[in-house]
């Protein structure tokens, strides 16, 4: 019971996690079946991807707001693109700008010091725009020879897992060997623990946010590309909300929103109580999808307070 007791108190996301699955495979017969668990780990790649680059931007004490706009953004680029019926240009090059968008933001928080959230803010305001003026506000389809392989990329097995699900995974692998074995990833949590004493230690603050920020973009062009593939066509106001998604999922997993502490895999943790949680109520039926958002909010509250009351305890003490 002590084992018991030892393990919900340091793995509180992945218990939550455990629970919430055993619940739905309790409730709902059809969430047993591989077909429901695949289109889990399908959809929620793209969040996947956004939530392990946001854990990092969090981890410096920044925050990042325009990582829906971009994404949605990267899907009209590809989407207008695919009329030059190369595939390198339709794949890499809204790589690059999505790259660059997150650099840009970088660059103005550390070289300008403006707040995060104004600065993303801004570039959020930037990249739907952008998406609205190519496209009018509609949607615009894939054309041309690209028509036939892109919507297939997305339909791609490994085995039985969706490919998309493992480049999710291979990402995620990769920033927490990064954030666990890596210099790099050890300055990640200085510069979020202490900015002063990070840098009368050494490290390259500015850098560091750039780098983490660039990480962003790139993920969130990389879901883009994704949602794209999945869509088959390129949705000037999609991925809205997803900011907020990704932050609850950061936050659910235990990552101080105030930096220098938490970890990727608790993000992955909270991804998927929050994927679990959208699929009960969609196999419910009767209950309208915007609950998922009133659960989101009560248990990123829940989530903060838990976080503020060891020093709400110490400035009592």
């Amino acid at each position: 019971m002590t084992a018991i007791k030892r393990f919900f108190s340091k793995q509180s996301a992945l218990a939550a996690l455990i629970v919430i699955f055993i619940i739905s495979l309790m409730l709902y017969p059809v969430s047993r079946t591989w077909t429901n668990m695949y289109n889990l780990l399908r959809q929620n790649s793209m969040i996947g991807l956004i939530a392990v680059a946001m854990t990092m931007v969090i981890l410096t004490g920044g925050i990042d707001l325009s990582v829906g706009a971009v994404c949605s953004m990267i899907t009209v680029i590809s989407a207008y693109l695919s009329i030059t019926e190369n595939p390198v240009i339709i794949l890499l090059l809204p790589l690059i700008i999505g790259t660059l968008f997150g650099f840009v933001n970088g660059f103005v928080v550390a070289k300008m010091r403006v707040a995060p959230i104004i600065s993303s803010l801004g570039i959020q305001l930037i990249a739907r725009g952008i998406s609205l003026v190519m496209t009018s506000g509609e949607t615009m389809h894939i054309s041309g020879s690209a028509k036939q392989w892109l919507p297939q990329i997305a339909k791609i097995k490994v085995g039985p897992l969706p490919l998309i699900f493992l480049v999710f995974l291979v990402f995620a692998l990769i920033f927490i060997y990064i954030l666990k074995f890596r210099k790099f990833g050890r300055q990640i949590y200085a510069v979020g623990g202490n900015e002063d004493a990070a840098q009368m230690m050494g490290i390259r603050v500015d850098r560091i946010k750039i780098a983490v920020y660039t990480i962003s973009g790139f993920a969130s062009a990389l879901a883009g590309l994704i949602l794209v593939s999945r869509a088959g066509t390129g949705q000037p106001v999609a991925c809205d909300g997803w900011e907020m998604d990704a932050i609850a999922s950061v936050a659910i997993g235990g990552t101080s929103l105030a930096g220098g502490s938490g970890n990727i895999e608790t993000t992955i943790y909270g991804v998927f109580i929050l994927a679990i949680i959208g699929n009960m109520i969609n196999l419910q039926g009767n209950i309208n999808s915007w609950w998922q958002q009133i659960i989101t909010g009560l248990l990123l509250i829940v989530v903060l307070m838990l976080q503020v009351i060891p020093s709400w305890r110490k400035s009592r003490a």
